[in-house]
C-alpha cells in the first residue's frame, strides 16, 4: 500500500473530491465551507495544482475551547487544508492501520468507543488486577521529528514526506504546556517543536501511530497479551501484580524514547473489583458497567447550561445523544430520567 502513497495519488482528482465530500460533513452550514463549495471546483483545481508544484501552504489556525468531555483548546485549520488532511488520511490511513494491533482503537473504523469498552469489559471478567495508563498532555507533547522519523519508515515518496512535515509544521505546542525535562536534555533539547492539534484529522491518525510502538513491544516482545489502548489512554491486564509492576517500568521505559510521560495519579495499579474507569464507564468484574460519576456530572452541568441559552431542538438532540451512550450501561434510571422534557431547569 505504500507504493501508492506519492502526491499523484494524493492531489489526484477523484481523491480530492471525495476529500471535499468528507471534509464538509456535519459542517456544510459553516460560511466557510459555504464559500469553498460554491466554487468547489476552482477551488479544487487550484489545490490540485499547488499540491503537485509544491507551492501549497498551510493556513493560519482559528483557535476556540471546548469543555467537554473536559476543557481543551481546539485548533481548527481552514477548510481548504482540511481537505488536503482528508487526501492525504484517505491514502495513508490503510498503509498505517496495517500496522496496529487488533487491541488498538480510535480513529479506525468499527474500532470506536464502543468496542473499546466491549474489548475492556471482557478482560476485566477475566483477570483480577488492572495497570492503568494515561499519557501526560498526549498530544501537546508529541515531538514532531520523531513522529516524522516514524513516518518516514513507512511513506517511501519523499515529496508526501515534505507535504507531512508542512503539516506538522504548523502548528506548535505554546508556553502555555510547559515541556518535560528528560535525562540528557539540554537548552536545545527542551525547545524541539512538538504538540499536534486536536482538530486536525491527522493528528488523530498519526497520534495513534505515535503509540504503535508501544503496543508492539508489549504485546510482541514482552508477550502480554492481555492490552488495550484508546489513543493515551491504555490498559495492562493480569493476575500477577509482579508482573504488571515489572510492566510499568518497561511503559515508562518505551515513553521516555517518545519524549512523553505518564500522568499521576491517573495512572495506578487497581484491583478489578474496585471497578476499572475507561471511555466514560466504570466496569466491574461480571456486571454490566456504570456510568462514571464525573461524567453524569458534565452531562448535568451541560443540560442546565443548554437548557437556558439554546433552543429546545438542540437540547432534545443532546438529550438523545446521551440516551444512546447511556444504554452500554446499567442506566436504567438515568435514562427514564432523560426521556422526560426537562422543564426544571426552565
Amino acid at each position: 500500500m505504500t507504493e501508492n502513497l506519492t502526491l499523484e495519488a494524493v492531489a489526484a482528482r477523484p481523491n480530492l473530491w471525495l476529500a471535499a465530500h468528507k471534509a464538509r460533513h456535519g459542517k456544510s452550514r459553516r460560511a466557510d465551507v459555504e464559500a469553498f463549495w460554491l466554487h468547489k471546483e476552482s477551488h479544487l483545481l487550484r489545490l490540485e495544482g499547488q499540491l503537485l508544484n509544491g507551492s501549497y501552504e498551510p493556513g493560519g489556525y482559528r483557535m476556540f475551547e471546548i469543555f467537554e468531555p473536559k476543557r481543551r483548546m481546539i485548533a481548527a485549520a481552514p477548510f481548504r487544508d482540511r481537505v488536503v488532511h482528508h487526501a492525504l488520511c484517505n491514502l495513508m490511513q490503510p498503509a498505517l492501520e496495517r500496522r496496529f494491533i487488533a487491541r488498538s482503537f480510535s480513529c479506525q473504523v468499527g474500532k470506536g468507543t464502543t468496542a473499546a469498552r466491549e474489548c475492556c469489559r471482557r478482560l476485566v471478567n477475566r483477570y483480577r488486577y488492572v495497570l492503568k495508563c494515561d499519557v501526560r498532555k498526549f498530544f501537546p507533547s508529541i515531538d514532531h521529528d520523531i513522529l516524522l522519523a516514524k513516518l518516514a519508515r513507512i511513506i517511501r515518496c519523499p515529496v508526501v514526506m515534505r507535504l507531512c512535515r508542512q503539516i506538522t509544521g504548523s502548528f506548535q505546542t505554546g508556553p502555555e504546556n510547559a515541556a518535560d525535562w528528560f535525562s540528557g536534555d539540554d537548552f536545545f533539547s527542551i525547545n524541539r517543536p512538538r504538540g499536534l492539534p486536536i482538530g486536525n484529522l491527522t493528528s488523530q491518525l498519526w497520534g495513534n501511530f505515535y503509540l504503535d510502538g508501544l503496543d508492539h513491544v508489549l504485546t510482541d516482545r514482552e508477550g502480554h497479551g492481555a492490552y488495550l489502548r484508546y489513543t493515551d489512554d491504555f490498559l495492562l491486564f493480569g493476575n500477577d501484580k509482579g508482573r504488571l509492576w515489572d510492566l510499568w517500568g518497561r511503559v515508562e521505559f518505551e515513553l521516555e524514547r517518545l519524549r512523553l510521560k505518564l500522568a499521576e495519579p491517573k495512572s495506578r495499579m487497581l484491583a478489578s473489583r474496585e471497578g476499572v474507569p475507561f471511555c466514560g464507564f466504570r466496569f466491574l468484574p461480571n456486571l454490566r458497567p456504570r456510568i462514571l460519576g464525573e461524567t453524569k456530572r458534565r452531562f448535568e452541568a451541560r443540560r442546565y447550561r443548554m437548557a437556558r441559552h439554546e433552543p429546545p431542538a438542540k437540547l432534545t438532540e443532546s438529550i438523545f445523544s446521551w440516551y444512546q451512550f447511556s444504554q452500554e450501561g446499567n442506566s436504567e434510571g438515568l435514562r427514564r430520567a432523560y426521556t422526560r422534557w426537562p422543564s426544571d431547569v426552565r
